[in-house]
C-alpha cells in the first residue's frame, strides 16, 4: 500500500526495514516485532449522510465523512459513554468493531488502566474526536448517530500496519508507530516508557 507522505518529520530517527507495499520487506524480521499481515478484511466508512465518500482516497478527515481502519488509532467514544483517546482499532467485523483499551500494555500501566480488548456494536459508536491543535489541545467532535451512515466494506488489504522505525539515538531501539487520525491527516504515534508521543506523517492519496 504505497502512500503519498506530504510531511515526516524524522530527524532522529531511521527507517526500519520495512514498507507498505503488496508484502512487508524483511518479512519475518518485521513480524518478530510485530504482526500485521495483509489480508481480506473490512474497513468501516463514516460517511455523512448525503454525501459520498471514497475510500481509495480517504485518508485525512473530510466533510464527507473518514474512514476507519485496523491497525490504526482513533479517539472515539462509544454509547456506554467510554472513550477511547488511544485506542488500536484490532478489528471490524459486519456488526462491530473491537478496539484496545490504550496503545499497549506500557501505556495501560503508564495510564493505570487494565490493557483489553472491548468489542462494541458498531452502531454504538457515538462520537469521534480529533485534534486541531496539539498545544491547546483542541478537538474536532463529530456526532455520528443521525448524522452519519455506518458502512462496512470488504477490501483485498484492510489492515493499516504500523511502521517499525529505528531511533539511531536510542540505542537503536525499534518502536511500534501506529497511525493515528487527526483533523489535519494520520501522524504516527509511538510509546516510550508508558508515555505516547507523535510524528507528523500526513497522507493524501494512495494509487
Amino acid at each position: 500500500m504505497n502512500k503519498k507522505i506530504i510531511l515526516l518529520t524524522l530527524t532522529f530517527i531511521t527507517f526500519y526495514s520495512y514498507s507498505q507495499n503488496d508484502t512487508i520487506q524483511g518479512e519475518a524480521e518485521y513480524r518478530k516485532i510485530y504482526d500485521c499481515r495483509y489480508e481480506p478484511g473490512n474497513i468501516l466508512i463514516v460517511q455523512k449522510k448525503g454525501k459520498t465518500l471514497d475510500y481509495n482516497k480517504s485518508w485525512t478527515l473530510s466533510k464527507e465523512g473518514f474512514v476507519i481502519r485496523m491497525e490504526a488509532i482513533y479517539d472515539l467514544e462509544f454509547a456506554d459513554g467510554k472513550r477511547f483517546k488511544s485506542g488500536v482499532v484490532k478489528n471490524i467485523t459486519t456488526d462491530s468493531i473491537t478496539i484496545s483499551s490504550t496503545m499497549n500494555e506500557n501505556c495501560a500501566k503508564y495510564e493505570g488502566i487494565k490493557y483489553e480488548f472491548l468489542t462494541y456494536p458498531i452502531k454504538d459508536i457515538k462520537i469521534a474526536k480529533f485534534i486541531n491543535d496539539r498545544s491547546l489541545g483542541l478537538f474536532a467532535k463529530r456526532k455520528i448517530e443521525g448524522n452519519f451512515d455506518l458502512i462496512v466494506k470488504e477490501i483485498d488489504k484492510a489492515k493499516f500496519c504500523p511502521y517499525l522505525l529505528t531511533f539511531t539515538k536510542r540505542n537503536n531501539e525499534i518502536k511500534v508507530c501506529h497511525y493515528y487520525l487527526t483533523s489535519q491527516g494520520y501522524d504516527l504515534l509511538f510509546e516510550t516508557n508508558g508515555f505516547i508521543d507523535y510524528m507528523n506523517y500526513l497522507i493524501t492519496e494512495k494509487p
